[in-house]
This record gives structure tokens, sequence and C-alpha cells, in this order.
């Protein structure tokens, strides 16, 4: 019953995203305005990791499951990648190397700082 809750919490936010983009002046998906709604409503402790972690653990388990649907209606397109295949390959490529690098990058400054500010039990 838990599961479902959390189901419900998540849809629920997931809905006011979807509201709430309705209403801007400005084109953003529904599903963006639900992730940061749901990040503030962490910060402010109106919804608690506890409260959603069942079904985020599911989720981030099945990922790759959520992303075969996408997969597969590539191929319906695949003549379209032949003749842009290069200049595909090389944006996947160079987009990876630069997550790589700010990733990298990002954790160092969090280290960094928390070292700074005297939090650095860990390291």
């Amino acid at each position: 019953m838990a599961f479902f809750k959390q189901v419900f919490l998540l849809f629920f936010v997931c809905c006011i995203g979807e509201i709430v983009s309705l209403f801007l002046p400005f084109p953003m998906p529904g599903s963006v305005v639900a992730l940061i709604i749901l990040f503030i409503f962490l910060l402010i402790k109106a919804i608690r990791p506890a409260q959603i972690d069942t079904v985020c653990n599911f989720l981030l388990g099945n990922m790759s499951f959520i992303f075969i649907p996408s997969t597969v209606s590539i191929l319906a397109y695949i003549d379209v990648f032949k003749s842009i295949l290069w200049q595909f390959l090389f944006i996947c490529i160079a987009t990876t190397i630069i997550t790589f690098f700010a990733t990298a990058y990002a954790v160092k400054l969090t280290m960094y700082l928390l070292s700074k500010k005297g939090g650095n039990e860990n390291a």
C-alpha cells in the first residue's frame, strides 16, 4: 500500500507540473516543471525523501525499460539518421565527454567547498 501512496504522490506532483506549465508565458515541458516543484518540495521538507524512496528506487532500477519505446521509435527514422550519422555520432561523443568533465568538476568543487566549510568528515 505504501508503494501506491508514493506513486500517487509523484503522480500528483507531475499533474501540478503539467498544470503550471499550461499557465507559463513561455513553453516549458510539464515534466521539467514537475521536477522543479518536487525539488522545491524536498528543499522545504514538504515531502521527505522517505515518502518517495521506494518508487524512486524502482524507477531508477527499471530505467532502461522506460527508454525502450523511444529507442524503438528511432528505428522508424533510420533513413534520416543514416544521412547525418557522422554528425550524430560526433554530438553524442562530444556531449558525453562534456558531461563527464562537468560532473567531475562539480564533484571536485563540492568537495572543495565542503572541506572549506569544515564539513568534510567522510573524506
